[in-house]
């Protein structure tokens, strides 16, 4: 299980009541590498993966193709490079 730890942002919505929900984290380099590691490990193993944080945790067991979107944003005062990952389930 992938705990994701940090300072708690933005949310929306609920983890339980079936509705799209939404959580940002801030934390250190050292903290996100740590998190991505795990959750590579459990892509990797083929099965179930989990995340939690304070008062949730939720779950898929992802099928294949996963996707990975890759933005940028480019402006003179300031560049953002954003990796959206997305695991389906499928019933």
């Amino acid at each position: 299980m992938v705990g994701i730890n940090g300072r708690l942002g933005k949310s929306k919505g609920s983890p339980t009541s079936g509705e799209k929900f939404e959580q940002e984290f801030y934390m250190t380099a050292g903290e996100v590498a740590s998190t991505l590691r795990i959750l590579a490990d459990e892509i990797e193993g083929e099965g179930r993966v989990e995340a939690s944080s304070e008062g949730w945790a939720l779950a898929v067991s992802p099928v294949e193709p996963i996707k990975l979107e890759v933005q940028y944003k480019h402006d003179p005062a300031r560049r953002e490079l954003e990796f959206q990952l997305k695991l389906k389930e499928n019933p």
